[in-house]
C-alpha cells in the first residue's frame, strides 16, 4: 500500500509575501561559502597578526601560545582556536572592524 508523500519545493530566489520580512534576506551560508572561510582563515589570522603586532614572539606572549603556535598563525599555517579568537575580540576593539572589511573584500 502507498502513502500519499508531501514534496516541498523551495525558492529562496522569490519575493517573501510576509510583511516586515525583506526578500533581500540572506542566512550567513548563503553569503559566504563557509568551505572558503575555513580554507581562508589562517590568511585571515596571519594579516591580523601581521597588522596588530611586531613579530610572532609577541603574538605568543600576548595569546599565551607557545612560539612554535604563534610562527604558523604568522605564517598562515594555521588557524587559532575559537578562544583566542574571543580573546582577540574582546580586548582588541579595532579587530571587528579590521575582519569585517577583511571578509568584506572577499565577499
Amino acid at each position: 500500500m502507498n502513502r500519499p508523500s508531501l514534496t516541498l519545493i523551495v525558492n529562496n530566489d522569490a519575493p517573501c509575501p510576509e510583511h516586515g520580512v525583506s526578500a533581500s534576506q540572506k542566512s550567513w551560508s548563503n553569503k559566504f561559502d563557509p568551505y572558503a572561510l575555513k580554507a581562508g582563515a589562517p590568511d585571515l589570522w596571519s594579516s591580523y597578526f601581521r597588522a596588530r603586532f611586531h613579530s610572532p614572539r609577541e603574538v605568543a606572549l600576548f595569546c599565551d601560545v607557545s612560539f612554535q603556535t604563534a610562527l604558523n598563525w604568522w605564517g598562515a599555517v594555521t588557524a587559532p582556536a575559537s578562544h583566542i579568537a574571543l580573546l582577540v575580540m574582546l580586548t582588541d576593539p579595532e579587530a571587528p572592524e579590521f575582519f569585517g572589511q577583511a571578509l568584506g573584500q572577499a565577499a
